[in-house]
């Protein structure tokens, strides 16, 4: 694991950009949450990971990417909110008062 979770973090995304299938990026994406994982990384704090993530991907305009890396940004998207709903499967239920 990267010497802190922000080298991580760019590491996984440079990773996200330049792998050459879709399947790349789940790869990728799977062995950096395992890694969380096994370094017993708290849920909160493996979530702030994930929004840095997207924020990052956001921050990259679209015309900057080539098709597959518009297409592994958009497979990042969907694994970073797949892994949150499994984190946090209450999160998106609006609260009664």
């Amino acid at each position: 694991m990267a010497k802190n979770l922000d080298d991580y973090r760019c590491k996984l995304i440079s990773k996200i950009l330049q792998a050459p299938t879709t399947d790349h990026v789940s790869r990728f994406f799977n062995a950096a949450i395992k890694s969380l994982k096994e370094h017993k990384v708290n849920g909160y704090v493996t979530k702030r990971f994930l929004d840095k993530i997207e924020l990052e991907l956001d921050s990259i305009q679209p015309n900057e990417l080539n098709h597959q890396q518009l297409r592994n940004r958009e497979k990042a998207y969907q694994l970073t909110a797949a892994c949150k709903t499994l984190l946090f499967p209450t999160a998106s239920v609006p609260l009664i008062a």
